[in-house]
């Protein structure tokens, strides 16, 4: 078929993809590659790229999820086993994601999920997040301090833990990535949450170890308070209305 589109002649070549219910339209233009057009697609992984090839998105299931980005490389992830979306920078580094999942299994059940988006060259400095286990939930808006330093190293040491023949070997290494972090003046701290936790609803804002200073809520029964602590997380003064 021939069909007129814009002003350009273009050829339409309708074909069905195997086992595919629905036709596929291809659309040969004359000053392009073919663009398809489909009622339905189901896929494992979808890979969005820039001319180079360095990736800018890819949405996969929990099987062909991939692991931590730095400057185009991949290194395996030591734990991560969900599906969702990732976000990548121009330099070809990850730079969050959109992740969720769920288990139940022995009367324990677990939900989570979470928009999240990174510092340059480092881990979560906003996101939205939602978890539960077995009926307690939290969930709301947080921000995190991160530190100056690249996290590349972690992720050589994530891959390391994703190879290691054993969970005592991923536990060694793991506890090497926490070492790591803290001879470089540490991980970060969360400095702000604003959402509901189990109960109650609350704004907790902290000092730069991440410790809770000042913390406002409304609690199950409906009572606003204002509470200020010092940093040994103790309440030093209260008010109520």
């Amino acid at each position: 078929m021939v069909e007129l589109r814009g002003g350009r002649l273009a050829l339409v070549v309708v074909a069905f993809m195997a086992g595919a219910a629905a036709p596929t339209a291809w659309v040969m233009a004359d000053s392009g590659p073919p663009q398809g057009v489909f009622d339905e697609i189901s896929v494992k992984r979808i890979n969005i790229v820039e001319p180079d090839g360095k990736y800018r998105l890819v949405l996969a299931n929990s099987e062909r999820f991939p692991g931590l980005f730095m400057e185009g490389k991949e290194y395996k992830h030591h734990s991560r086993d969900g599906g969702g979306m990732l976000f990548f920078n121009d330099e070809g580094d990850e730079v969050g994601g959109l992740t969720f999942g769920s288990k139940a299994a022995g009367g324990d059940r677990r939900a989570s999920g979470s928009l999240m988006f990174d510092q340059y060259k480092q881990d979560q400095t906003v996101g939205i997040q939602y978890n539960e286990a077995n009926g307690k939930r939290t969930a709301g808006l947080r921000v995190w301090d991160r530190p100056d330093w690249s996290i590349k190293p972690l992720m050589e040491m994530s891959a390391e833990a994703a190879a290691a023949p054993d969970e005592a070997g991923k536990n060694r290494i793991r506890e090497e990535m926490r070492a790591y972090a803290m001879a470089n003046g540490g991980a970060g701290a969360e400095r702000f949450f604003a959402g509901k936790a189990l109960e109650d609803t609350i704004v907790r804002l902290a000092d730069k170890s991440g410790k809770p200073r000042l913390l406002l809520k409304v609690d199950a029964k409906g009572e606003p308070s204002i509470e200020f602590l010092d940093d040994a997380g103790k309440v030093v003064k209260r008010i109520t209305r």
